[in-house]
């Protein structure tokens, strides 16, 4: 008998069928790095949110230290230890008891919290700020949180100071020897 040449039906459907597998398995594989560059985008943008509500708390601090004692003293703040950020007229200020909305961003959705507790020292203040951002377009959602220790930049350090006594000794040896480079200069 003689055969004729060329495929069988089978043959085509089991090619067609690898080949289908084959682009099934790089489009999801497309997929999976889309939403995973996605994840990433929206946990950059929240930690840039994060980072500015550092930023934000180290602007409040410079103005006026004493908001963060304030805010860290639980008794002057019955609703809670969260208080959301705004910036107004050039300043950034602290919102007490935030609504939902407030210190917010809709596109991707990113909510803002800050927590201000008392450090070892009053003149530290250990700040946490928290951001709960959208990881895709489901609506699933992860939080970020960065911490910082504040310290009351408007007390003097301690240690060597223009009232110490060290300090002015090493001004005094160190005027000596202005004194006699400037007498020997013509």
């Amino acid at each position: 008998m003689l055969y004729k040449k060329g495929y069988s039906v089978i043959e085509v459907l089991l090619a067609g069928s690898i080949l289908a597998l084959a682009i099934a398995g790089i489009v999801g594989a497309m997929l999976i790095a889309q939403r995973n560059n996605q994840s990433s985008i929206a946990q950059s943008q929240a930690l840039e949110m994060a980072q500015e509500g550092i930023v934000a708390l180290k602007s409040i601090r410079d103005r006026d230290y004493s908001i963060l004692i304030n805010t860290a003293d639980t008794t002057n703040n019955p609703s809670g230890s969260e208080f959301g950020l705004s910036f107004d007229d050039g300043i950034w200020n602290l919102i007490p008891a935030p609504t939902a909305s407030q210190d917010r961003l809709d596109n991707p959705v990113r909510t803002r919290r800050v927590r201000i507790e008392n450090d070892t020292t009053i003149d530290a203040k250990l700040v946490t700020v928290t951001v709960v951002y959208q990881i895709n377009p489901e609506g699933d959602t992860s939080s970020l949180e960065l911490s910082e220790t504040l310290l009351n930049m408007s007390k003097k350090p301690t240690g060597v100071s223009a009232e110490s006594a060290n300090y002015r000794l090493i001004e005094d040896n160190l005027g000596g020897l202005n004194n006699s480079f400037e007498s020997i200069a013509p």
